[in-house]
């Protein structure tokens, strides 16, 4: 009576970890990469708002001063994210810059707010940071505030980004 117990219990322990696998695997799909070119970046956000970003390269951005001294001040690449809401114009949501690390630790002072947002990750002597809303964009009970509020979640963790070089 022991062995079939135990026998139970494994086959049970089996059946649950092979659920747990499969909704990792599930919730893994619901995400998908935004390309942030031409910061050398890709950007993970959930797949059933993916089509609401769109990603705007700021090289070009004329009568933007901020973007211009940006550049001026060593950024490689700047890109402007925006967000989709289900009515109405599309919003600023996000700006990702991209640096080498010793250009974007020149525009620091301990004593402001980083100029060019939050440096997130570094390699090969190389820079992004990020900056996003400080308020909620939308009503926080409407989809689009439950959207922005995903993507917020997300916009500072440095495992929602992956390198494209």
């Amino acid at each position: 009576m022991r062995k079939n117990i135990s026998r139970r219990y494994l086959a049970l322990i089996s059946i649950l970890l092979l659920l747990a696998a499969l909704v990792t695997r599930m919730a893994g799909s619901d995400q998908t990469w935004v390309d942030l070119a031409p910061v050398p970046y890709e950007m993970k956000v959930p797949a059933d708002i993916a089509d609401r970003i769109a990603v705007e390269d700021q090289a070009g951005s004329t009568g933007q001063d901020f973007m211009k001294q940006a550049y001026k001040d060593g950024a490689i690449g700047v890109v402007s994210v925006s967000y989709q809401p289900e009515s109405g114009e599309k919003t600023w949501f996000m700006t990702a810059y991209y640096f080498l690390e010793s250009d974007l630790d020149k525009t620091a002072n301990p004593d402001e707010v980083p100029p060019y947002g939050f440096k997130l990750i570094t390699r090969e002597g190389a820079s992004v940071s990020v900056t996003g809303p400080q308020d909620s964009i939308f009503d926080p009970s409407t989809q689009d505030g439950k959207n922005i509020t995903r993507l917020h979640d997300i916009l500072y963790d440095p495992k929602s980004y992956r390198f494209l070089g």
